[in-house]
């Protein structure tokens, strides 16, 4: 790498109108209507730090969060194995990884249905 120019690997969601239509469930707990403190950018690792933060800050519906908090702790320690991994430079990892979390946002979403 050079003295000023630095080469990275990163993730980033391709296409963030598509994360709501994969998890609606989720994206509704993560930036319900109104919400003024939702991210400019809707991503996949977005809707995971907002999820988290929504769900320890208590403004998710008890029942909801009851349910959904195990997976939420598990999906952000899988987004810091993916940060890890890619500040190393492990791009198979990383991409298993990007795979291991919307498996678990799959799941995730079907434990947030409303009962």
């Amino acid at each position: 790498m050079g003295k000023l120019l630095q080469v990275r690997v990163s993730a980033a969601t391709i296409d963030p109108g598509k994360v709501e239509d994969a998890w609606p469930i989720l994206s509704h707990l993560a930036y319900p209507p109104g919400n003024a403190y939702a991210p400019a950018q809707r991503g996949v690792l977005e809707l995971v730090d907002t999820l988290q933060a929504r769900v320890s800050a208590g403004e998710v519906p008890d029942g909801v969060s009851a349910r959904i908090r195990p997976g939420v702790e598990a999906l952000k320690r899988l987004v810091e194995s993916l940060k890890e991994a890619l500040a190393s430079w492990q791009a198979e990892k990383a991409q298993m990884l990007t795979e291991k979390i919307e498996d678990a946002l799959d799941d995730l979403e079907g434990q947030a249905g409303y009962k």
